[in-house]
């Protein structure tokens, strides 16, 4: 593996950022009232947030964890398109404009769709360096009590 490899080289990290641009310069032309300030706010904190989110779970060490971010990130990629489909049904931006968005949205889903099931199989795979040592979470070496009285077992299952 590169040694420069980072989220940064994802392109499903890439295409979100892009869209977070598109939307950031689309909604300058909503009227500015209180209301509309409101959707705005919702619209961009919501396409950020996938990349964001991307490359927080592709800076995660464990594939579970990982997952959790890209469902977050898939989360917010729907918002996103909720708030595209609300700004289009108040006359602020185009059919044309909407669809073109709406697209993007559904193949960055797609994507993240992808990757989610992948470290679905990686994590229900018997490799053993994919689950967590719980022994990192002593409280002293000294001491052999853990930091929650829990064991093993009761953080994973063998469905």
């Amino acid at each position: 593996m590169a040694k420069n490899y980072t989220y940064r080289n994802l392109i499903v990290w890439q295409r979100a950022q892009q869209l977070a641009l598109q939307i950031m310069g689309l909604v300058q032309q909503v009227p500015q009232s209180w209301a509309n300030a409101v959707i705005v706010r919702q619209i961009i904190s919501a396409a950020t947030s996938i990349g964001a989110n991307i490359a927080e779970g592709h800076g995660r060490y464990m594939p579970g964890a990982h997952r959790n971010h890209l469902s977050i990130a898939r989360g917010s990629t729907a918002e996103t398109d909720s708030w595209l489909d609300l700004l289009h049904r108040a006359g602020w931006i185009t059919f044309e404009e909407e669809a073109v968005l709406h697209a993007e949205c559904l193949e960055i889903m797609a994507i993240l769709t992808s990757k989610m099931l992948d470290l679905d199989r990686m994590k229900h795979d018997t490799d053993p360096h994919i689950r967590e040592d719980l022994s990192e979470y002593k409280v002293h070496e000294a001491h052999d009590q853990p930091l929650f009285p829990f064991t093993d077992s009761d953080y994973h299952t063998d469905q």
